[in-house]
Order: C-alpha cells, then sequence, then structure tokens
C-alpha cells in the first residue's frame, strides 16, 4: 500500500487533495490551543489553518515530496530533525510533519486529532489497526473531528474508501455525526467518470 501512495505522490494522482483546505474543518472545528494529530496528511492546506487557529500541528506523511511540496506552496522555511521519524519543522509557525509510516510513530502524545483524508485512504483489512494506532497517540480526553465518506462501492471503488457509520464507530464510539451533505463535485474524477451519483461526505465529532 506504501509504494501505491508513493507512486501516486510521484505521478501527481492526487485527485483528493483539496487547493483551498476543507470546508467542513473550518466550519465545525471548534477547539485552540492544542496539539493537533493529522495522519496522512500529504499537503493539505488544513495544516496551516489549524495553526493559524492557535494549535500545534503534528502531522505525519509517508511522501517527502508531499511534505517539500507543503513547504514550498506555502512559502515556509524549515528545519530537519533525525528521531523516530525525520521532523520537517516550519520556521516561526507551530507545524511539524513527520517523515515515514504513521506506524512507526509513537514519540508524540495529542489532545486533538484531525481526519479528513486518512481513515478513506486505508483499505478496510487495515482500517482497525490504523484507527488503533491513533488512538494510541492520543489523550483520552482528546477533540476528534473525523470526515468519512459514504457511496456504492460496487459502482465505484476506492481510494477514498466508503467508511459505514457503524465501522467508524467501531473504533471511535465516542463520536457524534454532526453533518453530512453530497460531496460528488469535490470527488475525484475517476467517481464523476464511474457514474457515481452521489458522494456522501459525513462528519464526526467529539460531542
Amino acid at each position: 500500500m506504501e509504494e501505491a501512495w508513493l507512486e501516486r505522490w510521484q505521478e501527481g494522482r492526487i485527485g483528493w487533495h483539496q487547493a483551498e483546505g476543507n470546508a467542513s474543518l473550518k466550519k465545525h472545528w471548534r477547539v485552540t490551543g492544542c496539539k493537533v494529530l493529522v495522519p496522512l496528511c500529504g499537503k493539505s492546506q488544513d495544516l496551516l489553518w489549524l495553526a493559524d487557529q492557535g494549535n500545534e500541528v503534528i502531522g505525519v506523511e509517508l511522501s517527502e515530496l508531499a511534505i517539500q511540496s507543503f513547504f514550498a506552496e506555502q512559502m515556509l522555511d524549515y528545519t530537519i530533525s533525525g528521531g523516530e521519524l525525520p521532523a520537517y519543522r516550519a520556521t516561526g509557525r507551530p507545524i511539524t510533519i513527520y517523515c515515514g509510516s504513521f506506524f512507526d510513530l509513537h514519540a508524540v502524545r495529542c489532545d486533538a486529532h484531525y481526519d479528513r483524508g486518512a481513515l478513506v485512504a486505508v483499505p478496510a483489512e487495515s482500517r482497525a489497526a490504523y484507527a488503533t494506532h491513533v488512538s494510541s497517540l492520543l489523550a483520552n480526553d482528546a477533540e476528534q473531528l473525523v470526515i468519512a465518506l459514504q457511496y456504492d462501492q460496487a459502482q465505484a471503488s476506492g481510494p477514498p474508501f466508503s467508511v459505514p457509520a457503524d465501522e467508524l464507530l467501531a473504533y471511535w464510539p465516542g463520536l457524534v455525526c454532526i453533518d453530512e451533505y453530497d460531496d460528488l463535485e469535490n470527488a475525484p474524477p475517476k467517481f464523476i467518470e464511474a457514474g457515481l451519483s452521489k458522494m456522501i461526505e459525513k462528519v464526526w465529532r467529539t460531542p
């Protein structure tokens, strides 16, 4: 799976990327002064937005190309330090992105979690392990905002994958769905080309 994602970045096949950031994050995020875990963050504009709300942002990304693109596009200088994963730290902004496999990150503890493109990027057989590892990096009372998708996978296949509500709640039973809408217009082109008629984006949050 990791090789496939690295190839996507090398080839520019990143149809899930939202250049302006995610609208549901801006609508529903409610905490400041937190250390926010953002797994599989890519080069998301959301990292900068979360930092602008007064949070310390901890991203994790497999692709070094994606990380370099983030800093270049946001015109941010950075330093690189060693550790269990190389850490790219923005100069003058509270943003750190760890480069490598998410499952190799252990030495962080966060009190908030934002997931827009991570859970839906993980195949069904690996999602339970992914969610368990997320929880291991969070405080017990951490704020969570998780954005997932639901669509007919018989008509089109991911990534991003459809994640049923009962499956998501098996991972994080404390979350509640606070918003949902058809977001087909922002779907990667392959879904529209497959004839998919709707793609529901569901927003889950700590009560």
